[in-house]
């Protein structure tokens, strides 16, 4: 793995590898925010402003994949440690990095010194995956998972070359390659039926990843037109197996096609795509972060960070950490929304968003947590709506404040009052499933019962492994409800325009 320019910094002075807050004898922590990301981070002011940048700029080449004009809204969360042993405290795996889900959309959590966004031929690794991830969700509307797994694989072999202002897509996913020539790989018709499949073992779940990566960069070398045509009817919403019925009518032996492209000998080549690079020009906002701030971090990853760590142990340490977060600031609104959130009791949740908002009266996320309260606390009145208002005001951007009024509404079976908001929380999160599930309600109560269920499904399509249980539930209970009432046959999904499919 290639090494960041932030790196570096590590190798000024003697600083502990933990991730602490200054005051513990810990670095200073910045925020930096750019147009499409939030990066926190115990990297030096000058690093986080060029990491900040560079994640900008993988992005921009991100998009490239896409032809036409791209650009989806909304901004990705990053924390950045100062590397990988500062990573471990919070998690009993050793990894590199990781994504998680948070109400407002993706959050990474990176280590300095494991990712690298350079001309350096070694792959940016994780944060390219889940970006693409991200991103194909605005760009497709229904995603079978063998593709969004082999997109994502795909480019996570990205390029970047900003001294010549070009980007390099799809070269050789060499692990995969070499995992699918020396172990085989899985059949399409095994690929189709990977959403139906419970949780793998390492050896399986591997296979699966790496024979998603093979398909999708066999049909981008060897099928161009017609996989741009099937990503262009999943924009539009149909149905993925129909719609790759119909992309690839008439096509024989795709097994045998594909055995040739990875045992055909050195005559089978290869092809990567070149592509026009735009610079970052953007402006970045840089502050410090108080000890308050980063005591709530370590309490986010305590609880969010991969590993077999009980529960009970994560609970304790993020309590402590909040703890002292609220010690060293009993006003901060980060602090004051982990225990807002962390408060079992609904009414005790309640007194301390009451709290936090008389404190804090032009806080968004403030008034999003009242309203969360209010509605945990069985609080249906014009003063949850109020709060639901005020916080979309605050943050027009914020998918779970969008989402939260919409879904009050509906609660409350006024959906023509909740249209807008639903739209607006689909535009900015439109893989995500509660959100869509939330869209399919509110429709399903105007009465547009095949559009509803067009969008039920395509909920149903964007379910993983890492989706909660309950709306795993929601979902397919909802979704069989709506056959049942609209019959299984349904227009193409609702949704906002999408970008142009893949090169």
């Amino acid at each position: 793995m290639a090494v960041l320019g932030w790196v570096l910094s590590v190798l000024a002075g003697c600083v502990s590898p933990r991730a602490l807050c200054p005051l513990d004898g810990g670095n200073p922590w910045v925020e930096v925010r750019s147009p499409h990301f939030s990066v926190r981070t115990n990297l030096d002011a000058d690093t986080a402003e060029e990491a900040a940048r560079e994640l900008e700029l993988l992005r921009q080449g991100l998009l490239q994949a896409w032809s036409g004009s791209f650009d989806p809204p909304g901004t990705v969360e990053v924390i950045v440690l100062r590397n990988q042993r500062a990573l471990e405290e919070f998690t009993n795996v050793r990894i590199e990095g990781f994504s998680a889900a948070t109400a407002d959309g993706p959050m990474l959590v990176l280590a300095g010194n494991a990712y690298a966004l350079s001309e350096d031929p070694a792959d940016p690794g994780t944060q390219a995956h889940e970006l693409t991830h991200y991103l194909s969700e605005f760009a497709l509307v229904r995603q079978p998972r063998w593709l969004s797994e082999g997109l994502a694989a795909y480019l996570e072999s990205i390029r970047l070359r900003p001294e010549k202002q070009q980007v390099i897509l799809g070269e050789l996913h060499l692990p995969f390659y070499n995992h699918v020539r020396r172990s085989g790989w899985r059949t399409l018709e095994e690929l189709w039926e990977w959403d139906g499949k419970g949780l793998l073992s390492t050896a399986e779940s591997r296979q699966y990843y790496a024979s998603s990566w093979l398909w999708v960069h066999f049909f981008i070398s060897r099928h161009g037109e017609r996989f741009e045509d099937f990503q262009t009817r999943l924009m539009r919403g149909e149905e993925p197996r129909s719609a790759w019925e119909e992309s690839f009518r008439g096509v024989k032996d795709l097994a045998g096609q594909l055995h040739g492209y990875v045992h055909g000998g050195p005559h089978v080549t290869y092809p990567a795509i070149i592509a026009p690079l735009p610079p970052i020009t953007s402006p970045l906002r840089t502050r410090p972060l108080e000890a308050a701030e980063v005591h709530a971090i370590r309490a986010q990853l305590f609880l969010m960070t991969p590993g077999a760590a009980p529960p009970e142990d994560r609970m304790e340490k993020a309590e402590r950490e909040m703890a002292q977060a609220l010690k060293e600031n009993p006003n901060n609104v980060t602090a004051n929304l982990m225990r807002i959130r962390a408060a079992l009791d609904p009414f005790r949740r309640l007194e301390l968003a009451r709290r936090l908002v008389e404190q804090h009266p032009a806080s968004g996320p403030a008034w999003d947590a009242l309203a969360q309260a209010l509605d945990a606390a069985g609080n249906t009145s014009e003063e949850q709506e109020a709060a639901r208002l005020r916080a979309v005001e605050l943050q027009p951007d914020s998918v779970s404040a969008q989402n939260g009024l919409a879904g009050f509404y509906a609660r409350t079976s006024r959906p023509e009052k909740g249209l807008d908001a639903a739209r607006s929380a689909l535009s900015l999160a439109p893989g995500n499933p509660a959100v869509l599930d939330t869209w399919s309600t509110i429709l399903f109560q105007l009465g547009r019962c095949n559009e509803a269920l067009s969008a039920q499904q395509l909920a149903a399509d964007m379910l993983h492994e890492s989706t909660p249980e309950r709306l795993r539930r929601t979902v397919h209970d909802t979704l069989a409800r709506y056959e049942a009432v609209c019959g299984a046959a349904a227009t193409p999904a609702t949704a906002p325009a999408a970008a142009p499919a893949a090169h």
